[in-house]
């Protein structure tokens, strides 16, 4: 018997020892439960669209009459509802992802594009998976993109959801363009370019801390931040005058744009506004399951 042939005998006993099979993605050597992009395991896909490749997920059953499109924040990636949708698609309801041009593994475009750029160019996605009506959802700049999609593609709308609508004014717009805070992703020998975006003064439960992570990381994937300059250069409220679909709006008390949300949600009464935590833009990262029920119940009460 050679060396090579005992080494393989040794290895085969042990995994027949331990009950372990070759169908058992298991930790492999790692010694903690960080699952990275397997959370988006199975349904992913590419459609040719104007401005490129345009990369989404979608999973869940065929036969639901409304499946939801989940578009991210700048800067994120269809990552960003990952948990949501996993969460749907247990609850039966078809979920679709998509990464943003410029973001996640969509191409980036050729120019800056505006929302409503953004917008359009989800009309190829609908077409590719022969879609006619969908429900449109985003968070922060996916909601922009949403709101552009509901208001100009409204034929295409089942319903609207709008997770920190941020629904800004041209004072508000004016403030995060000429935001001084903004730093370099440029890599710092001490690492600091990484650390500076957690507050060890500030301790956070590990969900919270997860979903801050995942944004660092979907920081340094995409290129120029051309979302966030498309969100500031949007104005709502056009849009918002041409809807005609039932809307959701979920808001987080400590997220700066719940002002705007307030004020949203005042001028129509008849958007259904849920307080979804008393915590920030990261929570619905950190309680996906129970946003996705609460997007399930009111879709069970207002789609028919």
């Amino acid at each position: 018997m050679t060396t090579r042939t005992l080494v393989c005998s040794v290895i085969t006993s042990l995994f027949l020892a331990y009950g372990a099979s070759a169908d058992e993605l298991g930790r492999g050597t790692s010694v903690d439960d960080w699952k990275g992009f397997g959370v988006l395991k199975g349904g992913k896909g590419y459609v040719a669209a104007p401005m490129g490749q345009l990369h989404y997920r979608d999973i869940g059953p065929r036969d639901d009459k409304h499946p939801i499109v989940l578009l991210h924040q700048s800067p994120m990636s269809m990552i960003q509802w990952a948990g949501v949708q996993n969460a749907l698609a247990e609850l039966g309801i078809r979920a679709i992802t998509v990464d943003s041009p410029g973001y996640g593994l969509s191409d980036p475009p050729n120019k800056q594009p505006s929302i409503r750029d953004y917008a359009d160019n989800l009309v190829a996605l609908l077409d590719a998976l022969k879609l006619d009506k969908v429900v449109i959802a985003g968070h922060h700049t996916g909601a922009h993109i949403a709101a552009s999609f509901a208001g100009n593609h409204g034929d295409r709308v089942k319903a609207l959801v709008m997770h920190g609508a941020a629904a800004m004014n041209s004072e508000e717009a004016d403030a995060y363009l000429s935001n001084p805070n903004r730093k370099p992703r440029t890599p710092l020998a001490d690492g600091t370019h990484l650390s500076r975006a957690f507050d060890p003064k500030k301790p956070e439960r590990q969900e919270i801390l997860d979903a801050k992570t995942w944004n660092l990381i979907t920081a340094y994937i995409q290129g120029p931040d051309i979302g966030h300059w498309a969100a500031f250069h949007y104005d709502m409220m056009p849009d918002v005058a041409k809807f005609k679909v039932p809307v959701l709006m979920l808001s987080d008390a400590a997220d700066p744009v719940t002002k705007m949300d307030n004020r949203l949600a005042a001028l129509r009464p008849d958007f259904k506004h849920v307080e979804f935590s008393r915590g920030d833009l990261m929570e619905f990262m950190a309680e996906p399951k129970r946003w996705a029920q609460i997007y399930a119940d009111w879709r069970a009460q207002t789609l028919k």
